[in-house]
């Protein structure tokens, strides 16, 4: 079954940027494994077996075992309230009054990308891993791809998330975050909409969080002017949560 959902992660930004260090641990809870295939049941009626499909290649389907008690039936497909509800977070990235209520919550998988640049410091000249953009994929609860997460035409500073259906959202930096111990991941952001296409639900969305990151920080590598113009790619993952009013 083809899942929709409209959309809010292992995506980077300075509104999303990876420029600052920070750890979060993802909420393992918040991303189920694939249901597996349960195989064969005996008939105990001397029939052939019942197979019971649970997985079939698709990570988020199950059986569905038809009308509940009242006669209604559950989406097999939908995800648990759980999926969309965010953590409490730090008072420097809690939401605005005016921020509404959740609308989506995407996971991110993918890099924090940084070039090595020349820069003026302090008026000489030095080499700095400088960041440039997010490249990402958005996964739903049952890890099926819904968007990406990548720099706007308006650079690192402007990030973007895009829907499959088209639907993209802008957003600028508000306020960082570093958890205890977070020296080793990006921080998690307050991030505010500036500008957004479509009709699907980030067309709705007017603040996101990027919360639970892991990785993305610069590179640990040498940046000299024998490496300026080269890329580096650190994987990051991260949780995008998405608010505003239906």
């Amino acid at each position: 079954m083809k899942r929709t959902l409209a959309l809010t992660t292992f995506v980077a930004l300075a509104g999303c940027s990876g420029d600052d260090a920070i750890s979060g641990t993802p909420d393992a809870g918040t991303r189920p494994d694939a249901t597996s295939d349960t195989g064969s049941v005996p008939d105990t009626g001397g029939g052939p077996d019942v197979v019971q499909d649970v997985g079939s290649g698709d990570t988020g389907a199950v059986a569905d075992a038809g009308p509940d008690a009242d006669g209604s039936t559950t989406d097999p497909d939908a995800c648990p309230g759980t999926w969309t509800t965010p953590p409490s977070v730090a008072p420097a990235i809690t939401l605005p009054a005016d921020g509404g209520g959740p609308l989506l919550h995407a996971g991110a998988i993918g890099t924090q990308n940084y070039t090595c640049q020349q820069v003026t410091v302090d008026g000489g000249t030095a080499y700095a891993w400088v960041f440039v953009g997010p490249e990402a994929d958005l996964a739903d609860c049952h890890h099926a791809k819904i968007g990406t997460h990548f720099a706007s035409d308006g650079g690192a500073t402007a990030p973007q998330w895009q829907t499959t259906d088209g639907t993209y959202l802008v957003g600028k930096k508000l306020a960082a975050f570093t958890p205890d111990g977070g020296a080793t991941a990006i921080p998690w952001l307050l991030i505010q909409e500036t500008g957004n296409s479509g009709t699907g639900t980030l067309s709705k969305a007017g603040y996101v969080q990027r919360l639970n990151t892991t990785g993305g920080i610069a590179p640990a590598v040498t940046c000299d002017a024998s490496t300026v113009g080269t890329t580096q790619k650190v994987s990051y993952t991260a949780d995008y949560f998405f608010f505003g009013t239906p």
